[in-house]
């Protein structure tokens, strides 16, 4: 597959990159040595926007594929990197305040780690993981495994840094066949169903468990680190959701009590009919995100002591308390200020 403007070369944070060095070095494998063969400077240090072409890091790897490395590399992994990795992306998913946030960003923003993945994160609570890069690197069933188990294994991690350390996912689904004589490691990470040779990689979630408040969760923070790898994501991708992008612009527009569609369109630098058909197209409107973004909003504000109630339906666009209030119990179950007390009751 030949690189051009329409058709970029793939490409990965360097995190991913310092994690595979960190993973070979458990195997005895000097790691900053194997991905400097390849052109990859671990030991420099890296900015914020520092990227990686995935192919230079697939041919690290794969020197040492299958000879080097087991089936436990992506186990290896995930324990060889943290979500500082990531800065603000890492960041952003841990202080998220629900597990369902966090799934939805990570499904929003999965091109900050590499655009040679996808991500989907769906209501039922299923996280599922694609490779989009087999055709161009005729990826080898072991491969498979060493991909699918790393990226299921570093997201659990992940995860049980904003849960628990003890949590674990309802079941797991794996697309390549059960590694002999190394399941019960599996079994012992996951610490769940796991099930092989399935359709797609999945990490499944107890629906009551999405959204349940973490208690790590940190609304401000966790939207400000958002907006950071939305702007970043921006400068490397074409591939940003409308719906996603009308969210952010959202953000910006409610506190200022300007937030007419008119307004919308203007700060997306669209017409009003083009952005009406492409909502249309994804299932959504105008109304369904500005109730959408009214909600995520209040939920932050809600929990701030330095905000009354009457500010909070001011900032969010309402005519009146009483509305706001009204809308707020639709949407938690409580009324704002019970909320506010005990904000786990609703959830």
């Amino acid at each position: 597959m030949s690189e051009s403007a329409e058709n970029p070369a793939l490409s990965s944070y360097i995190g991913s990159a310092l994690g595979v060095a960190k993973t070979l070095d458990l195997y005895g494998i000097d790691g900053t040595a194997a991905l400097a063969k390849v052109g990859i400077d671990v030991d420099a240090v890296p900015s914020f926007d520092t990227r990686i072409c995935m192919r230079q890091l697939h041919r690290a790897l794969n020197n040492y594929v299958p000879h080097g490395v087991d089936a436990l590399f992506g186990l290896n992994f995930a324990k060889s990197i943290n979500p500082i990795n990531y800065h603000a992306f890492g960041v952003m998913l841990t202080s998220s305040m629900t597990l369902r946030d966090f799934g939805q960003r990570l499904q929003r923003y999965y091109a900050y780690l590499t655009t040679g993945e996808r991500v989907e994160f769906n209501d039922e609570g299923e996280l599922i993981y694609r490779q989009v890069i087999s055709a161009e690197f005729g990826v080898s069933p072991f491969e498979v495994l060493l991909h699918d188990s790393a990226w299921a294994a570093t997201m659990l991690k992940m995860i049980r840094a904003v849960v628990s350390p003890a949590f674990s996912p309802r079941k797991v689904t794996f697309s390549f066949a059960a590694p002999q004589g190394y399941t019960a490691a599996f079994d012992e990470y996951f610490r769940c169903e796991i099930e092989y040779d399935a359709p797609e990689t999945t990490l499944h979630f107890v629906t009551e468990d999405l959204d349940q408040l973490l208690p790590g969760g940190n609304a401000q923070l966790a939207r400000h680190s958002e907006k950071l790898v939305y702007d970043y994501l921006k400068t490397i991708t074409t591939e940003v959701d409308l719906a996603n992008a009308a969210r952010m612009a959202l953000f910006d527009l409610l506190p200022r009590g300007d937030f007419s569609q008119n307004s919308l369109v203007a700060a997306l630098s669209m017409s009003r009919q083009d952005f009406a058909n492409q909502l249309k197209a994804i299932g959504t409107s105008y109304q369904q995100l500005l109730a959408d973004t009214r909600r995520e909003l209040a939920e932050e504000y809600i929990v701030r002591s330095d905000l009354s109630v009457n500010e909070i339906a001011y900032m969010l666009g309402f005519s009146d308390c009483s509305n706001f209030a009204r809308s707020f119990r639709r949407w938690t179950g409580q009324c704002p200020s019970d909320f506010r007390e005990n904000p786990h009751k609703g959830v």
